[in-house]
C-alpha cells in the first residue's frame, strides 16, 4: 500500500496516466491531492502547470472539487464522483459510473455505464448497457451496444445507434435516436423542437393529453399503427400517417419496424416494459464504493483554554524543579563551607607547634597556576593554612570555579605542604 499527498490550488489540472487496475476518484473541499494504491509504485508530481499521477495497480484519488481531470486509459472499472471540473476519460476496459460530475467526454467503455446527476456528455461507444438519470446538459453518444435508459435530461439527446431497447423519459431538448429493438418514450413536446426516433421493432409513445405537436408516423403495416387520442381518425388505411395535435408547434418523426402506438393514457404505458427495467444500479455491478473521505478532526471549543492550562502547569513544574535544585545547591555549598572553616581552624591550632625548614610551592588547577605559597615544612602534621589561601579557595568554591571535592583536596594539600 502506497499513499501520497501534495498541496495544490483550488482548481488544478490533473492527468492520470494509464492505470492497470480500477480507478476511483472523488472530489473534496481541500486544496490537496491524495492518492492511494495497493501496488508497489505511486508517483504524484507537478509538471509545468499540471499534476501527473501514475501507479502500477488500483488507484484511489481525492481531488479538489474544481479540478479538471484527464485519464488516459483504465484497465479495470472506473468510478468518478463529486467533481465540478471538466472530465476527459479515455478507454475503460470495465464498467463506468459517474455521479455528481460536470461536463464529461468519454472514450470507449467496454462494460456498462451508469450516470447520475452529470453535466453535458459526449461518448464514443458503450459496449454494454447505459443508464443516465439527471442530465444537466446535452447528451450525445455514438453507439450503445445493450439497452439505453435516459431520464430527466435538461438538454437534447442524440444516440446514433442502440443495439437493444431504448427507454426515454423527459428530455428538455430535441431527440434523435435509432434503436435495433423496442423504444419506449414518455415525452412532453416543446415548441420549436424536433424529435426523430426509429425502432427496429415496436415503438410506444406516451404524450400528455394537451400535447401540441405534429406527428409523422410510420409503422410496419397499417394494422400496426395506433393513435389513441380523442377525435383522431383517418380514412385511408396506410402505415404512414401525419396527425396534428393542437397547433403542431413541435414536430415528431416516429418510425417502427412493427407496432407503433401513440397514446395519452397511462394504462398502455404501465403495461409496457417498466422504465429502466434491467438497467440495475452500480451496486449490482460489484464495483466497490470509494472509501469515505478522511475527515478533518474538529477543533474542540475549549482547545485554547486547555492549552493555556497545560502550559501554566508545565511552567509551575519547571519553577518548582528550579527552586528545589537551587535549595539543594545552597545546602551543599553551606556544608562545604562549614567543613572548610573547621579545617581552617584546625590548621590554625597547628601553627603553634614547632616548624622545620622552609619550602616553597604552588597550586595548579586545569593547567593554570591558581596561587603560590611558601612556608615551613611541618615536622609532624603540617603547617596551618593562611587566611588569604583559605579565602581564595572558599571564593572559588562559591562562584563554582572549583567543585567541592577539588576544594577539599586543595585544603588538604595546603595543610600538608
Amino acid at each position: 500500500m502506497k499513499q501520497q499527498t501534495i498541496s495544490v490550488g483550488p482548481s488544478p489540472a490533473v492527468t492520470v496516466q494509464s492505470i492497470p487496475g480500477d480507478l476511483r476518484v472523488a472530489g473534496w473541499e481541500r486544496s490537496e491531492i491524495m492518492a492511494k494504491t495497493d501496488g508497489e509504485t505511486l508517483d504524484v508530481r507537478v509538471d509545468a502547470e499540471q499534476v501527473l499521477v501514475s501507479c502500477d495497480e488500483n488507484l484511489i484519488l481525492y481531488l479538489p472539487r474544481q479540478a479538471s481531470l484527464r485519464v488516459e486509459t483504465v484497465a479495470g472499472d472506473a468510478c468518478l464522483q463529486a467533481l465540478s471540473g471538466a472530465i476527459h476519460l479515455g478507454p475503460v476496459a470495465g464498467d463506468l459510473c459517474l455521479n455528481d460530475t460536470s461536463a464529461a467526454t468519454l472514450g470507449t467503455i467496454a462494460g456498462d455505464a451508469s450516470l447520475r446527476s452529470v453535466g453535458s456528455l459526449t461518448a464514443d461507444r458503450v459496449s454494454g448497457d447505459f443508464a443516465l438519470r439527471g442530465g444537466r446538459g446535452d447528451c450525445a453518444i455514438a453507439t450503445i451496444g445493450g439497452d439505453a435508459s435516459f431520464r430527466d435530461v435538461e438538454g437534447s439527446v442524440t444516440i446514433e445507434n442502440v443495439g437493444s431497447d431504448l427507454f426515454l423519459r423527459n428530455a428538455r431538448g430535441g431527440v434523435v435516436a435509432t434503436t435495433g429493438a423496442d423504444a419506449t418514450l414518455y415525452l412532453e413536446p416543446l415548441p420549436g423542437k424536433e424529435y426523430h426516433i426509429t425502432a427496429g421493432d415496436d415503438l410506444l409513445l406516451r404524450l400528455p393529453p394537451n400535447a401540441d405537436v405534429e406527428l409523422n408516423l410510420t409503422a410496419g403495416s397499417p394494422e400496426s399503427l395506433h393513435v389513441d387520442f380523442p377525435g383522431i381518425e383517418w380514412t385511408e388505411e396506410s402505415p404512414t400517417q401525419t396527425i396534428t395535435l393542437g397547433s403542431g408547434s413541435a414536430r415528431m418523426f416516429l418510425t417502427a419496424g412493427d407496432e407503433l402506438i401513440v397514446t395519452s393514457k397511462a394504462e398502455k404505458w404501465d403495461s409496457a416494459a417498466d422504465f429502466g427495467v434491467g438497467m440495475g444500479d452500480i451496486s449490482d455491478w460489484g464495483i466497490p464504493p470509494i472509501p469515505p473521505i478522511p475527515p478533518i478532526p474538529p477543533i474542540p471549543a475549549d482547545l485554547s483554554e486547555r492549552i493555556n492550562r497545560r502550559v501554566q502547569a508545565a511552567l509551575e513544574r519547571a519553577q518548582a524543579r528550579t527552586e528545589a535544585a537551587s535549595r539543594h545547591a545552597e545546602v551543599k555549598i553551606a556544608a562545604a563551607m562549614r567543613r572548610a572553616e573547621a579545617k581552617a581552624r584546625a590548621a590554625e591550632a597547628r601553627t603553634r607547634r614547632p616548624h622545620g625548614r622552609g619550602f616553597e610551592g604552588r597550586v595548579v588547577i586545569g593547567g593554570s597556576e591558581v596561587f603560590r605559597f611558601s612556608g615551613q615544612k611541618p615536622v609532624e602534621r603540617g603547617e596551618p593554612v593562611s587566611d588569604e589561601e583559605r579565602l581564595t579557595i572558599l571564593k572559588m568554591l562559591q562562584v563554582k570555579k572549583i567543585s567541592l571535592d577539588e576544594a577539599e583536596k586543595l585544603l588538604a594539600a595546603l595543610e600538608n605542604k
